[in-house]
């Protein structure tokens, strides 16, 4: 088994405000236990670029969540480094069981949580019943939620990040435009 486990702020660090949440671990991020650890994955390069966090280190998830308010988590919690080999099925197993564990994170944090951030479309669109054809990057329309959604997280703004991976067929420009969208609205608070 894997170093890899959800990372949620502890009681000694600052309340929660972000959550990313990714698809699925990579073999790297199970193996290290770090998010986004695979060195194809450009999610650290995004947020130093985009000015969420001011370095790049693929360790820096400890950082963000024992200082800064951050927490990770993936819907689906089974390694793999293809996305696209895990199944709608698969998918549709395991979305419950997501949408329990983000309200309990929602819960424990006493209403200090402002944004789940799905890095990816794919997570996102498969959420609903029937599946999202489309969606947008950037922040969602609070109208429109996952049958099933939480109660807890009604008043939570989701977002939809563009896809890190170096599968993602996108440019630096497109990628980083709703990074630095996001990084605008946290560093707002």
């Amino acid at each position: 088994m894997g170093k890899y486990r959800a990372k949620m702020p502890g009681l000694d660090s600052p309340p929660c405000h972000s959550i990313f949440v990714g698809h699925n671990p990579s073999m790297h991020t199970w193996e290290t236990g770090h998010y986004f650890a695979n060195p194809t994955n450009r999610f650290w390069n995004l947020l130093a670029e985009s000015g969420i966090v001011n370095a790049n280190d693929p360790k820096l998830d400890d950082v963000m969540v024992d200082n800064f308010g951050f927490g990770f988590c993936d819907v689906i919690e089974t390694p793999g480094n293809d996305a696209s080999k895990v199944s709608r099925h698969d998918f549709k197993l395991n979305a419950a069981s997501f949408l329990k564990r983000i309200d309990k994170y929602a819960l424990s944090m006493n209403g200090t949580l402002k944004r789940i951030c799905f890095v990816g479309k794919r997570q996102w669109k498969l959420l609903f019943t029937p599946i999202l054809a489309q969606c947008v990057h950037g922040k969602q329309s609070v109208e429109h939620r996952p049958l099933n959604w939480p109660v807890s997280l009604a008043e939570v703004d989701v977002w939809v990040l563009p896809s890190p991976s170096g599968r993602a067929v996108l440019s630096n420009e497109e990628r980083v435009a709703t990074y630095h969208d996001l990084a605008s609205e946290i560093h707002s608070f």
